[in-house]
């Protein structure tokens, strides 16, 4: 599942739409054996009425998943926010009429620049890179020779807090990239989607022509809903990913080079 949501918009258009014609299929092939029994047994179709309880299911739990996109695309807004601010200020920090400290800023641009080249264009911020935790600990270990140095230590607690909040948000960062999609849940809509189709064929039996057309509108708006949450699962990887230039500027898909400057 995980290697399905790493295709292209366009790919997974034609898997959706894939799974449109499967949904559309299977619901072809319950009406076609349930027109034939009811044609034997009229009173043993479901009412009309009973297509609104599934199709509410269906409708419920398609809410639920695109209630979690959004939620999680919010968190990483405020992940990449909080990452993009907290270097801002470690930056000016380390500026010559604060702490002076060149070895500081040098560590914080090399942070920035192998997070959004390795962690985030690479990793799609999955898993934390080995050479940006190296980087991290030697900003770390720059902090604590500032701390034993005569710089003030209302700067130092300051910056200690800063880089405090760097860590969490990366950490949020890349709690969001790993659990970006919960698949449990996709799994219940496409059961509940193949139910909901078997379900217009059941209250169609008794008309075959409408429960065609109806399986066909279904199906349709099924995969197309369906496509759409998919392409917005995941918030670094897709149609509206976010891009490693918003650590360098708040400018949303803004189109810079990652030179590290």
């Amino acid at each position: 599942m995980e290697q399905v949501y790493q295709l292209s918009a366009t790919m997974l258009f034609v898997l959706f739409a894939g799974f449109g014609i499967a949904f559309y299929l299977a619901g072809r092939v319950a009406l076609y054996f349930l027109s034939k029994h009811a044609s034997r047994d009229i009173l043993s179709i479901p009412q009309s009425a009973f297509l609104g309880t599934i199709a509410t299911a269906w409708a419920l739990s398609l809410g639920f998943i695109a209630a979690d996109i959004w939620a999680v695309n919010s968190r990483a807004d405020q992940a990449t926010s909080m990452e993009r601010s907290t270097i801002a200020r470690l930056l000016r920090s380390a500026e010559p009429d604060i702490l002076d400290s060149s070895k500081l800023a040098a560590g914080i641009i090399a942070y920035r620049q192998q997070v959004a080249t390795r962690e985030w264009q690479d990793g799609k911020n999955v898993i934390p890179d080995e050479v940006v935790e190296t980087t991290l600990h030697d900003v770390r270990g720059e902090i604590a020779e500032l701390a034993r140095g005569n710089a003030p230590s209302l700067l130092i607690s300051q910056v200690i807090q800063d880089f405090s909040n760097l860590q969490d948000a990366r950490n949020m960062r890349l709690a969001v990239g790993n659990t970006s999609i919960d698949y449990y849940k996709w799994y219940l809509v496409m059961f509940l989607t193949l139910l909901t189709a078997i379900t217009i064929a059941a209250t169609h039996a008794d008309r075959k022509l409408a429960g065609r057309r109806a399986l066909a509108i279904y199906a349709i708006t099924a995969s197309m809903s369906l496509w759409i949450l998919a392409i917005h699962a995941n918030p670094y990887d897709g149609v509206e990913e976010l891009h490693p230039s918003l650590l360098f500027t708040n400018q949303k898909h803004a189109d810079i080079a990652l030179d590290g400057n």
